[in-house]
């Protein structure tokens, strides 16, 4: 695996997911889709993974964005999840179930 790779998978796709969120609102797969540019159906399946590995690096750059989250630069997002986040943004969402799922992957 590449060191690339393993940088990256340190917030992998599906954390990434669960993660993306408008304020205090959980962000639903169309408005990802609407951000990114990438198909609802695609961004479904990429929310599903646990690797970037066999991604596009565009296409895992244009969904991370619009999720919210750099992969390159990573500290904030990492300080975010040390501090032992409340996400109530999950807490409160109409798909909580559908992202609460994607936690346990």
């Amino acid at each position: 695996m590449s060191s690339l790779l393993k940088k990256i998978d340190k917030l992998p796709p599906n954390l990434v997911r669960v993660l993306a969120r408008d304020g205090r609102a959980a962000l639903t797969n169309k408005q990802i889709s609407e951000r990114s540019g990438i198909a609802v159906k695609r961004i479904g399946q990429i929310s599903k993974m646990k690797t970037w590995g066999g991604i596009q690096v565009s296409e895992a750059a244009a969904f991370a964005d619009a999720c919210g989250v750099d992969l390159v630069n990573q500290a904030k997002t990492r300080k975010y999840l040390m501090r032992g986040p409340a996400m109530a943004h999950v807490k409160g969402a109409i798909n909580r179930d559908y992202l609460l799922s994607l936690f346990k992957l």
